[in-house]
């Protein structure tokens, strides 16, 4: 269990819309995205509307000791299953924080099978997953982690 007294998540709402494409926009997550372009500001808009409407898409900003340092998005894929998306600001890296998120997300959806997929080069992803208890599987050129082993 995390101690979850530093640790908040919140739901993001439109307001959020502007820090969100601030932190997707950033190059080392660019770069460690499966679409490594940059994005528009009008296609994330529309795309961030879809996602806080989404019955299926559930993101939460994550706050450490009060401050907003992240996000992480679940979106189902069936029922009690949820792949992962998450990112920690630039400014807020190497800090534990991306181990912290993940540990306190796989407490809360502890019922739920959480899966999150890496390119093999973002080590730090890979040692953040490991580090919160995920279970690694390796794929072609990605890794696949899971809250707990699959059946």
């Amino acid at each position: 269990m995390v101690d979850i007294s530093n640790y908040e998540l919140i739901h993001a709402t439109n307001n959020d819309c502007d820090l969100v494409f601030k932190w997707a926009n950033d190059k080392d997550v660019r770069l460690n995205s499966f679409n490594s372009k940059p994005i528009k500001y009008e296609d994330h808009k529309e795309w961030f509307k879809n996602k806080i409407e989404s019955n299926d898409s559930i993101i939460y900003l994550f706050k450490a000791y009060g401050d907003k340092v992240g996000l992480i998005r679940l979106d189902k894929i069936e029922s009690n299953t949820y792949v992962i998306n998450y990112n920690i600001a630039k400014e807020h890296r190497g800090k534990g924080h991306a181990t912290n998120l993940l540990k306190l997300i796989k407490d809360i959806y502890k019922s739920s099978l959480l899966i999150g997929k890496v390119k093999k080069d973002n080590i730090g992803s890979v040692k953040a997953f490991l580090k919160a208890g995920y279970r690694m599987e390796e794929e072609l050129d990605i890794y696949v982690f899971y809250s707990f082993a699959k059946e």
